[in-house]
């Protein structure tokens, strides 16, 4: 999948339409506010607040069917979300 639009919708702190199929194959629509691209367990993914799900989560890349950029700005800076989401998942800040 092309991630251009990710990075451009982190850059911009825009939201995202995401088609996302699961490990049994099953095809689902997310609003995502995505923070970072990243490497973890050997696959590339995207942390992100998911809105179904109101949480944190991560997308691996592999599993992403389509993105659909929005213009609809995040309600929190991502600056902050980075902090919330490095918090929950134990990573220390870098200094």
């Amino acid at each position: 999948v092309d991630l251009e639009p990710v990075r451009a919708a982190i850059r911009d702190e825009r939201k995202l339409v995401l088609h996302y199929v699961d490990r049994e194959g099953d095809e689902t629509e997310r609003v995502i506010w995505p923070i970072a691209i990243g490497f973890f367990k050997r696959a590339e993914v995207i942390a992100a607040w998911c809105e179904l799900r109101g949480d944190y989560r991560h997308f691996r890349t592999d599993r992403i069917a389509r993105v659909r950029p929005t213009d609809k700005r995040y309600p929190r800076r991502r600056r902050v979300m980075m902090k919330e989401w490095r918090e929950a998942e134990g990573i220390a800040e870098q200094i």
